[in-house]
């Protein structure tokens, strides 16, 4: 059943900077790289909208191009501020969680996340004083890393949890 109300306000910017976004929010440092404008300064509401938008924009599999340094965006915790996020599918890989890892994350939610490793488990622990909620659900790789990064071809997973650190 489709609605008759119209998108929101807040909905068609989002959507707007998200598809512009080196002409709105940020602009290329170096050609691939993505930085916030200095000027600006934006609050957790619309931090969290923006984030979990571009997971949904980026997942719909419209023609929507995904931003490999997307998350670089928010790694500034003075001019941008996470709180709840909601991340899923192959989009996060480790440099994404590391780019956010000085935000005050509350709630964490990840979702088949594929191709976050082992690495990131350090990453988690950066957010430990804030976080309140974490969901790790289909990420299975997180918790795995290969013993041997040589390239070898006799290569398996060992679970981390087992070594002594």
């Amino acid at each position: 059943m489709a609605s008759d109300t119209p998108e929101s306000l807040m909905a068609l910017c989002t959507d707007f900077c998200l598809r512009n976004l080196d002409g709105t929010l940020g602009y290329l440092l170096d050609k691939e790289t993505l930085r916030l404008h200095p000027d600006i300064f934006l609050p957790s509401e619309i931090c969290d909208r923006l984030v979990n938008e571009y997971v949904e924009l980026v997942n719909a599999a419209c023609n929507f191009e995904p931003h490999e340094s997307f998350f670089s965006l928010f790694s500034d915790p003075r001019s941008t501020r996470l709180t709840r996020i909601h991340l899923r599918e192959d989009l996060v890989q480790d440099q994404d969680l590391e780019a956010i890892r000085k935000q005050d994350l509350v709630e964490l939610y990840l979702t088949n996340c594929e191709k976050l490793s082992a690495k990131s488990l350090q990453t988690l622990r950066s957010f430990s004083h804030t976080l309140v909620s974490l969901s790790l659900f289909g990420c299975t790789n997180i918790f795995y890393e290969e013993e041997n990064p040589g390239g070898c071809e006799d290569e398996y997973l060992v679970n981390p949890t087992c070594q002594v650190l």
